[in-house]
């Protein structure tokens, strides 16, 4: 059952009636409910509770029906079936750390709960309108030794993926403590490996279509009680190697590329008159090659400083009025080598940002006696954010959003933001390299060719302006399944928008004549997708979500409880318009102009766990859309690209662990958990082998659009071996 936690301040009681209480009430062993008695104030309060009620709460049979092997998967998931387009704000045991990256990694039965706090909590948090806040709670107690080994490919064959991970795992109260490893291979897809490509593109013979890597991470983190501080370190390692081969100009070129790269991070959060204050130093260094079509070799350093606080300004009768202030001064450093030709850069930045979280109304507490009028709970969050950078400039903006819930089972939202951002250093001087080939169809010629995408920074680019405006409705959870439901609308306009080329037409070419390489006999051969400015752009999105949970079992966590939550989400493309030039006519890609889009998307989102099984499967449907030859009106040679569908399936199975055994430390009087046994897994990957197909607008069959030409791998089968050592 999803529950609403609050904080309960009993204050107002005769100085006698604590004490009389406490003595008439036996000893209440510490857990994750737990009643704390300060000289005549008994505080209700949930350890790890937010600033604010959950609106949705995860219990650990629902956690550990996610089939996630850390926690970072079980919230990519979460953040899918709930719908979430950004990455979630998180917050641990109740409050902002300063790097919560470093729990990202711990098993998820290190988990008590996670809940998902309704959209206001954003500014309580520091985060911007629009972005959802997840409060992980961890276990008071918790150490582990994990593995895991994975063996996929697809089942059309000649490609195989090899992971193997370790990872060991300390909880202590506010003591936590990660070391870990993977390693990740991949062998290369050929052309020749596939007849049916090689046959629509003979050329392609002796080029591979997904290339050969390797790669291998470490990562460790510490997070330590200082006395009134928390202090954290960080530090993660990484290495890859790709290999491939494509062809160009008529002849096999081998690319090779290596990345190499080492994160740090170090820390301290804790409190400062009354500010709750995070403080941080970040580094990082990496280098990069690329030899081939392109010799490339580029060495960057990073450093930057962190700072963050909030703190209650005053009390007003709705509540306290909170500010939050942030900070960040950072170096950039990159010598990059290209064409024998070495550059040198530094850029210094710094951002600046704050705001007010402001409350309105104040809906009765529990306990507390109703007015004549009840208008619910309201607040207003205000944010403004400064940015500047040598070379660009920097940029800013201002946000605002009002939050109202007249009752606690309807939230409504309203936010709107106005920002200017200067293109990133990234974006203005990487230095250029080709990608993995990619297969277009060329309107010009009526034929697909594979080309090489060329990537990197584009020194002219300027700065972009967007203004968004977001409104949205939730309601629930209601009835025993857990019932809740939201809908919320979206619309996105900016000018000088920083992107790359929509789509492969001769509206686009004729814009830009210079992104397009094409032979002697007019085959295009290369296309330039270095980050370009569009004039304007205009996006309306209405977005809706359903989930429900199935009332099995209790709340209580048990061997042998059953959980099934299912979600339901659509998203309506309303608008989707660019002008990419001064002087060329609007496209609508609704309509297939300038590439097209499809209008509705759905996906359907099942997790149930039984006993020992767990079964995770996932539905994601797109309309079909057409993509214009002509911008304006349809023709014979446009491109229909069809309905695709395409669903994933996840059985697991977990071993009971061996006698004598003890199994993962869990909270005292809680049930061990499960996920400490050996699970087998088994994973369908693009269950029906649904490929994406497409025809011209006269009924015949789009070249580039046969079965192994988008999508050469198709349906994956992937088993994977987790145990507790």
């Amino acid at each position: 059952m999803c529950s609403m936690y609050w904080l309960l301040l009993m204050s107002a009681l005769p100085a006698d009636v604590p004490q009389a209480a406490a003595a008439a009430r036996p000893a209440v062993e510490e857990g994750d409910d737990a009643a704390v008695r300060l000289s005549g104030v008994e505080v209700l309060a949930r350890r790890g509770a937010a600033r604010t009620p959950p609106e949705t709460e995860l219990t650990p049979d629902e956690i550990e029906a996610l089939g996630a092997y850390d926690i970072g998967e079980a919230l990519d998931r979460i953040s899918s079936a709930y719908g979430m387009t950004d990455p979630p704000v998180v917050i641990v045991n109740g409050r902002r750390v300063q790097n919560a990256g470093d729990y990202m990694t711990f098993p998820p039965d290190a988990l008590s709960r996670v809940e998902l706090l309704p959209e206001q909590a954003a500014g309580l948090y520091g985060a911007d309108p629009g972005r959802r806040v997840v409060n992980i709670v961890l276990k008071r107690n918790f150490q582990s030794r994990d593995g895991q080994a994975a063996l996929a490919r697809p089942t059309a064959g000649d490609r195989s993926t090899l992971m193997l991970d370790a990872r060991r795992s300390a909880i202590a109260n506010e003591n936590t403590s990660q070391l870990g490893g993977r390693l990740t291979r991949n062998t290369s897809l050929r052309a020749d490996e596939r007849p049916d490509y090689l046959r629509d593109h003979p050329e392609a013979r002796g080029a591979t279509l997904k290339p050969e890597s390797t790669s291998v991470t470490a990562n460790m983190s510490v997070n330590r009680r200082l006395g009134e501080w928390q202090g954290a370190f960080s530090a993660s390692a990484r290495a890859q190697r790709d290999d491939s081969v494509s062809r160009r100009d008529d002849a096999l070129a081998r690319l090779r590329s290596q990345q190499r790269g080492l994160t740090m991070s170090a820390g301290a959060n804790g409190e400062v008159k009354g500010w709750s204050v995070r403080a941080g130093l970040d580094g990082q260094l990496s280098r990069g090659s690329q030899e081939g079509l392109t010799d490339l070799k580029s060495d960057n350093r990073a450093i930057s400083l962190n700072l963050s606080a909030d703190r209650p300004l005053l009390t007003l009768p709705a509540g306290r009025l909170t500010m939050d202030l942030s900070g960040r001064v950072s170096r950039i450093s990159s010598a990059s080598t290209f064409a024998g030709t070495t550059t040198e850069r530094t850029v210094d930045s710094a951002d600046m940002r704050g705001g007010l979280s402001i409350p309105l109304l104040r809906a009765p507490q529990a306990g507390e006696e109703a007015g004549p009028v009840n208008l619910g709970s309201a607040s207003l969050n205000l944010s403004g954010n400064l940015r500047r950078q040598t070379g660009s400039g920097g940029g800013g903006g201002v946000t605002s959003a009002l939050s109202w819930s007249p009752t606690k089972l309807v939230r409504l939202n309203g936010s709107w933001a106005r920002f200017y951002d200067a293109p990133s250093d990234q974006q203005l001087f990487d230095a250029p390299f080709y990608g993995e080939p990619i297969v277009v169809f060329d309107f010009a010629t009526g034929q697909s060719v594979e080309v090489l995408p060329l990537y990197g920074g584009n020194p002219a680019l300027k700065g972009q302006t967007t203004e968004r405006i977001a409104v949205s409705l939730t309601a629930g959870p209601v009835t025993p399944w857990r019932l809740a439901g939201n809908i919320n609308y979206r619309t996105s306009d900016s000018r000088d928008g920083i992107g790359g080329l929509p789509a492969v037409t001769p509206a686009l070419e004729a814009a830009f004549p210079e992104r397009f390489q094409r032979d002697a006999d007019g085959r295009l051969i290369g296309i330039d997708q270095r980050s370009i400015n569009l004039l304007s752009s205009r996006s309306d999105t209405l977005a809706s979500g359903l989930t429900f949970n199935l009332p099995f079992g209790g709340k209580t966590p048990s061997p042998t409880a059953t959980s099934l939550r299912a979600s339901l989400n659509h998203t309506l493309q309303l608008k989707k318009v660019t002008v990419i030039r001064a002087g060329y006519p609007v496209m609508d890609h609704l309509a297939g102009d300038g590439g097209g889009s499809p209008r509705n998307e759905f996906s359907a989102i099942l997790d149930a766990r039984r006993d020992k099984w767990t079964l995770n499967a996932s539905a994601r449907w797109r309309q079909g859309y057409r993509t214009r030859r002509d911008t304006g009106a349809d023709g014979p040679s446009d491109l229909l690209v069809s309905d695709l569908a395409r669903i994933d399936l996840k059985l697991g199975y977990t071993f009971a662990a061996p006698a004598g055994k003890p199994a993962a430390a869990a909270e005292p009087g809680a049930p061990a958990s499960r996920i400490s046994g050996l699970r087998l897994g088994l994973e369908i990957e693009n269950l029906l082998d649904a490929r994406l197909q497409a025809r011209l607008g006269d009924g015949r069959p789009a070249p580039g659009y046969g079965r192994d030409d988008q999508d050469a791998i198709g349906r994956i089968v992937r088993v994977t071996l987790r145990g507790r050592f």
